[in-house]
């Protein structure tokens, strides 16, 4: 008896990890993840030849961190999925520093704009992000919010890394007092 009840709780276990399968696969991109905002470290392609091939990529190329540039700003790319469709032509996009806590009283707004998209019924929203300082700064961690109508469509988090700002204006006062020191000789 404990053969055959061990043998049913099996196929029904195997039978839900199908259901979901068939659930993650048969659903959109959207559904797969719906809520959240995808930090991407290539910009994907404009076009995938299945939803399969379209998840992997995303799930291949997210990243929790981001690095500075040449000109000392994060650029990246994100998408944000939303669990239905936008209904506007605008979202905002805001950006703030949870480096202290994510809590809503210990999260401090750092930035943010206004994202435009041509289809009202999205529930995609790609765009290409840039990081200056002295909003930004390294070795802090981010949450980014896509907002429509006060409510909150999806979230991320990320980590910048990079030189921080203090040490760049000890490099400038280094270097400002070794000029300084060679013009008084």
């Amino acid at each position: 008896m404990n053969k055959s009840w061990s043998k049913l709780a099996g196929l029904a276990l195997a039978a839900g990890l199908m259901a979901f399968a068939v659930t993650t696969v048969a659903g959109g991109v959207e559904d797969v993840f719906a809520g959240k905002v995808l930090i991407l470290t290539k910009r994907p392609p404009s076009f995938f030849k299945t939803k399969g091939a379209f998840v992997g990529f995303l799930k291949k190329h997210s990243t929790k961190k981001v690095y500075e540039n040449q000109e000392k700003e994060w650029v990246f790319e994100t998408m944000a999925f939303f669990k239905r469709p936008l209904g506007d032509y605008e979202a905002q996009v805001a950006f703030y520093d949870v480096t202290d806590g994510k809590g809503q009283d210990q999260r401090r707004f750092v930035d943010g704009y206004a994202q435009q998209t041509m289809d009202r019924n999205t529930r995609i929203l790609a765009h290409k992000a840039r990081l200056t300082r002295p909003h930004f700064d390294a070795h802090r961690d981010y949450l980014v919010q896509i907002q429509s109508k006060g409510n909150v469509l999806a979230k991320g988090y990320f980590t910048t890394k990079g030189t921080s700002q203090a040490a760049i204006d000890q490099q400038l006062r280094y270097e400002a007092e070794m000029k300084a020191m060679e013009e008084s000789m």
